[in-house]
């Protein structure tokens, strides 16, 4: 704030400078500071040039049945998202909380409709029997190139014996498995 003026000569007309007439040269280095701007003064729709990556949706599932299991892949946990434009990517996120009935390790695998996205992951060995909790985390980025619907699942097996999806130690189904899809923008 100016607390006075003092005037030398004649005085002359003082005005609001027309748009467009200061520019970035003509402002001192220094002269405009976060505390001299006005709220909501600059908003992400004036800002070009930049740009980030944002979470434009979020869809998710908890999954706490107990689903027994072997050999075979079955299927624990499955959702969908559409994704808002096509250079989006989609973060995969997916737990699986397992038991071991016997020995043997444990697998998940992501399937993105109906294909499998990696190869097996998390194997979890237990070499002494049963009664044993494990968790297996999967983390994948996808690139659908699509708006259009997108269906991903967990599957799970053991490699040999078999298991259970949410039990604990004691085999009480206390557990929750959980698959998690963020769409990220460009």
């Amino acid at each position: 704030t100016i607390d006075f003026v003092r005037v030398f000569g004649n005085v002359g007309t003082v005005s609001t400078p027309t748009d467009g007439s200061v520019t970035a040269n003509k402002i001192g280095t220094g002269a405009v500071t976060t505390d001299k701007l006005a709220d909501n003064s600059v908003t992400s729709a004036k800002i070009t040039g930049v740009s980030f990556g944002k979470i434009l949706q979020v869809q998710h599932v908890n999954y706490t049945t107990t689903d027994n299991y072997n050999t075979t892949y079955v299927d624990i946990m499955t959702k969908n998202i559409i994704p808002s434009a096509t250079n989006s990517v989609i973060l995969i996120q997916a737990t699986v909380a397992t038991h071991h009935t016997a020995v043997g390790q444990h697998s998940a695998k992501l399937v993105k409709d109906g294909s499998a996205l990696n190869y097996e992951v998390g194997d979890f060995y237990h070499p002494s029997g049963s009664g044993v909790a494990g968790n297996i985390k999967i983390q994948y980025v996808d690139s659908p190139n699509t708006t259009n619907a997108v269906t991903y699942k967990i599957q799970v097996k053991a490699e040999a014996g078999s298991g259970s999806t949410n039990k604990d130690y004691n085999g009480t189904n206390n557990g929750v498995s959980s698959l998690v899809l963020m769409e990220i923008g460009a």
